[in-house]
């Protein structure tokens, strides 16, 4: 009963510090520097939140909101600390940091954790053979970010939603028992 509630808030949460940084920072149009430092305040402080219920999971925890959650402590952290250079350098990659974190917590899951990037159980091969497909596939909307810097929806919302459907494929492709 614990591990079905556990995972209704999971997905409940999911990206949902990610969605209220989006939501706070663009609700008023194009956002302003006091917007953003704002959005990062609060969505970090989400963020923790949804870190700590992941680390109560005993299933390994979902990669991308972990990537996500980091890009958005990281960004909190300097907004709070005021160390403004974070930030600019956010700003500098734009839509793409955050494809950025996900990446490096991929590249490290893949190789440290058994589940992989994919945070499934199963056979090692599968598993490195699904979380090289995820890291392909994040190298394809860091690339997507790139292109469409400035559009939120093109550069992020679209590609995070298409990884996420994708990861949910992979690990129920790795966890099948053949």
């Amino acid at each position: 009963m614990q591990r079905i509630l556990i995972g209704i808030v999971e997905y409940a949460l999911g990206f949902l510090a990610l969605a209220l940084f989006g939501a706070y920072a663009l609700a008023s149009g194009t956002p302003t520097p006091q917007r953003w430092i704002a959005a990062f305040k609060i969505a970090s402080c989400v963020a923790i939140a949804e870190l700590v219920v992941l680390a109560a999971r005993r299933s390994p925890a979902n990669r991308l909101i972990i990537g996500a959650n980091l890009w958005l402590l990281i960004g909190g952290t300097a907004a709070f600390l005021e160390q403004w250079w974070v930030l600019q350098a956010y700003e500098r990659f734009g839509e793409a940091s955050l494809f950025v974190a996900i990446l490096l917590v991929g590249l490290f899951t893949t190789l440290v954790s058994r589940a992989g990037f994919v945070a499934a159980e199963g056979e090692r091969q599968r598993v490195l053979l699904a979380s090289g497909a995820m890291l392909l596939a994040v190298i394809g909307a860091l690339v997507v970010a790139v292109v469409y810097r400035g559009n939120i929806k093109l550069a992020a919302v679209f590609p995070v939603i298409g990884l996420s459907w994708l990861n949910r494929a992979l690990r129920a492709v790795v966890s099948r028992v053949v």
